[in-house]
This record gives C-alpha cells, sequence and structure tokens, in this order.
C-alpha cells in the first residue's frame, strides 16, 4: 500500500514553507536591491535584478572617503576582539562554578544572576561617568572591555560543564595533570559545542550594537559600521533616498554573520540537539 500522507502533516510543511518564504523574502528584497541601479529598483522593487551591477558596492565603499570600509573594519575588530575575550572569560568562570566548590560559591553565583534583571538602560549614565573618568571616550577600549565578563555566558559554560564527568577531572588529576592542563585539554574541547554556541550569540549581540557605541563615540572614524549605515539615509535631502545604497549596506553588514555563522553551526546545532538523544 502506498504511504497516505496524514493531513496534519501536510499542514505542517505548508506552514513550515510559508514561514521560511516570509523570512526568506526580506534577504532576497535586500541582496536583489542591492543589485540594481537606482532606476530600475524603482519600478522593480520585489523582482530579480534585470542587470545586475556591483556599482551600489563600490559607491558605498568610496562613501565619505572610504568611511564605511574604515568603519566595516572596526566592527570586525571590535566584534572579534570581544567575542574571543567573552569566550575566554565565560569559560573559566563555567569551570570555576561548575567544578570547584569554595566558600560562598552558590551565593556569588545567584547574586551574578540577579545583576541580569538589572536593565541595561539603568547602566548607561554610571558607565558613561565611569568611562569619561578613566578617558576610554573615543576608543576601542569602550567598545571591547565592557562587558566581557558576561554573566549570561557564564551561566551558559556553567550549565554545560555541569553536565561533564567529574570522574574526568578526577583521572586527569590522579595522572598529575594541573588544574590549567585539565582546563585546556579536556575541558575545552569537551565544551565545544557550547562555545560555538555562545561564539555566534556574543558575536552577533557585539555586532549589532547600537546605545552604547552611539553614547561614547563621537569619530566617526572609530564608529561602527552600524553608526554610519543611517547616514546613507542623508546623502542629499534634495534627492531621494539613495535606497540602493542602502540596501547593499545592509547587504554588506550580513556578510560577516553568515561567516561566523557557517564556521561555527555544527557546534552551535550540536548545543542545540544536546541531550534530545539519550544512550
Amino acid at each position: 500500500m502506498r504511504n497516505r500522507i496524514r493531513p496534519q502533516a501536510f499542514i505542517t510543511h505548508i506552514l513550515i514553507i510559508i514561514i521560511c518564504f516570509i523570512s526568506i523574502y526580506p534577504v532576497f528584497i535586500m541582496v536583489s536591491g542591492a543589485l540594481k541601479t537606482a532606476t530600475e529598483l524603482t519600478y522593480n522593487v520585489s523582482g530579480f535584478p534585470r542587470q545586475p551591477t556591483a556599482e551600489n558596492f563600490f559607491r558605498l565603499i568610496n562613501f565619505n572617503g572610504g568611511l564605511v570600509l574604515r568603519t566595516f573594519g572596526n566592527s570586525v575588530f571590535v566584534s572579534s576582539c570581544y567575542t574571543i575575550l567573552v569566550v575566554i572569560i565565560a569559560s573559566l568562570a563555567g569551570f570555576a562554578f561548575a567544578k570547584y566548590k569554595f566558600p560562598g560559591r552558590d551565593a556569588l553565583f545567584i547574586l551574578l544572576l540577579v545583576t541580569m534583571m538589572i536593565p541595561t538602560e539603568l547602566n548607561i549614565t554610571p558607565l558613561y561617568l565611569i568611562f569619561s573618568k578613566i578617558k576610554w571616550l573615543n576608543t576601542y577600549y569602550v567598545q571591547i572591555f565592557p562587558g566581557i565578563a558576561n554573566v549570561f555566558s557564564m551561566f551558559l559554560m556553567r550549565q554545560y560543564m555541569l553536565t561533564i564527568p567529574d570522574s574526568l577531572i578526577e583521572a586527569a588529576r590522579i595522572d598529575g595533570a594541573g588544574d590549567f592542563f585539565t582546563f585546556r585539554c579536556i575541558i575545552l574541547p569537551i565544551s565545544t559545542p557550547a562555545i560555538g554556541a555562545l561564539a555566534i550569540l556574543q558575536f552577533l549581540s557585539k555586532w549589532n550594537e547600537l546605545i552604547m557605541p552611539r553614547i561614547t563615540l563621537t569619530k566617526q572614524e572609530l564608529m561602527p559600521i552600524m553608526l554610519i549605515l543611517p547616514t546613507l539615509n542623508e546623502l542629499d535631502y534634495a534627492r531621494a533616498v539613495p535606497w540602493e545604497l542602502v540596501l547593499a549596506g545592509c547587504t554588506l553588514v550580513t556578510i560577516p554573520l553568515i561567516i561566523v555563522f557557517l564556521l561555527f553551526q555544527n557546534k552551535f546545532l550540536a548545543s542545540v540537539t544536546l541531550g534530545a538523544v539519550k544512550g
């Protein structure tokens, strides 16, 4: 007998297709619009580009003396350094909270979790005053170092490392391995799924950050690209908004995010499915 398609499965597949289309269609509009001229974009907004061109990207690179390219490099540098530091600190802290026993460990961890309940906006004024006092305004320091002791990241790594059997650490200590060697050669390789997920989330968060850079930076050459893209709408008030440049800029800023996801996708998916199948 032929396998009959159940109504529930058919409806589920239709809904999945619709959701995928809704999610992908704006991306298609963005990429296709970036490859169109201003003239074509006015009468062919949602279709494929008839004569694809990379002129918009060259115009974008040359915008304001190469400011977009400079700020794009700033975003890559800042987001990469920030992500690396967060992963290192969160891994060390997660290991300590998960596998070490010291007085006040649980109370300290709960206190850290409580700080997650405080809205970020409430910290803007005191942080600005602190950065002003230590002369970090308009520097790369103010973009990289604040937030590297990320409580959410520590929580994520701690919860993952709690699943690692203590017998592995005890066996390493019996063989004469020190704490750092155990962490580097045993704990970190096992924790790569959590590290991959953490790297994607933190890179995405820093890349899209807008509020703190807008407050702490006034020099355009130090700004991330997310602060420069909105200025493309203000190129010339006498003309219409150059949407082809805006779409080209939006396409440009998504490229590093796609690259990071492709680099860590296997680890990310492994962290998502962790525990779904038990032996």
